[in-house]
């Protein structure tokens, strides 16, 4: 016989056997537990512990594809359909024949599904986020399924199955926030994960609704401005109900109302309402219009006083040149 081919205890086995005979040859996969996932491709590897074989190939109940060197050949499963799948290799040494057998275990693992309560997750109010995942392996028995669904601001849910919830109160910070679902799969001496994420989308009914203006006291023909802001998300629409009408609103995005040359009708409360699909919420500031201190008569007063104050003297100093003349004459 040749030398043997492998390392290790086998080659040493065969070197150490009395009277310089080598010992029994044996053939080995690897890996020896081969995992794959269901439609993925597949490589395993047969190598013999001796290098006198007359063949050495593999007995699989599949149409086969591989390589062959000096003391191993390959076996190729380009797309993986079968569950349940028994392989072996084979070689044969002179009057001997070993052969080492392993079964294929196969699995499915589709990505975390999650799902947001339907509707808004409004501040405030409880809401639930559930992840779902679908897994199967080979017989026997269910998939050793894990699941974990966390994220910042959430508590953090373990389950042991297909599903997981997590329920919580939405806080405004959550907004935006991502959300992250983790399913574990253990498949005897391996495991495989795989994760999904989401965002969530918070809704905040309109709150902190503010209303001002730079003066409260407003002199008739002087330019008016009243402003007002909000907080919400999304972003609160901003309308405003008028002193000059009460039925209609006037709605903008800026939140401000300006009003040129205002007149005394414009008097009054200025309202302002903060809508979103969340909710509403308002404000309201109270605006007092006075005439203007100066009276357009006072001029006209003051001038007709000023024009009777010097016709009278200038009558009276007229007076007084002629009763003077008068008396120099006599």
């Amino acid at each position: 016989m040749g030398p043997c081919w492998s390392w290790g205890a086998t080659a040493l086995l065969c070197l150490l056997v009395p009277g310089g005979e080598l010992g029994p040859c044996h053939v080995s996969i690897s890996p020896e537990e081969p995992t794959v996932e269901f439609g993925t491709s597949l490589l395993l590897n047969c190598t013999s512990s001796c290098h006198n074989y007359s063949r050495l190939s593999w007995e699989v109940p599949i149409t086969k594809t591989g390589e062959q060197g000096p003391g191993w050949v390959s076996l190729s499963i380009p797309n993986v359909t079968d569950w349940t799948l028994e392989l072996q290799c084979f070689g044969n040494f002179g009057e001997q024949r070993s052969i080492t057998s392993t079964t294929l275990h196969v699995y499915r693992l589709s990505p975390p599904q999650i799902y947001l309560e339907e509707g808004a997750m409004v501040v405030g109010r409880e809401a639930r986020v559930t992840c779902n995942v679908s897994a199967q392996v080979s017989p026997p028995g269910p998939p050793n399924l894990s699941l974990m669904l966390g994220g910042r601001g959430l508590p953090p849910s373990t389950h042991q199955g297909p599903s997981v919830e997590s329920r919580f109160t939405v806080r405004p910070e959550q907004h935006s926030s991502e959300v992250t679902c983790k399913a574990t799969l253990q498949l005897r001496h391996r495991t495989v994960s795989t994760s999904a994420t989401t965002t969530l989308r918070v809704c905040a009914a309109p709150h902190d609704v503010q209303v001002w203006a730079p003066r409260t006291v407003f002199t008739t023909g002087d330019n008016v401005t009243v402003m007002c802001r909000a907080k919400g998300t999304p972003p609160p629409w901003l309308c405003w109900v008028l002193p000059t009408n009460a039925s209609w609103q006037l709605c903008n995005i800026s939140g401000t109302v300006t009003i040129p040359a205002a007149q005394q009708a414009h008097g009054g409360t200025y309202r302002c309402l903060a809508k979103n699909r969340c909710g509403a919420g308002a404000a309201s500031i109270d605006l007092l219009f006075q005439g203007s201190s100066r009276s357009p008569l006072i001029p006209v007063i003051v001038t007709l006083a000023m024009v009777t104050v010097l016709a009278f003297l200038a009558i009276s100093w007229w007076f007084y040149r002629n009763q003077s003349w008068k008396l120099m004459l006599d």
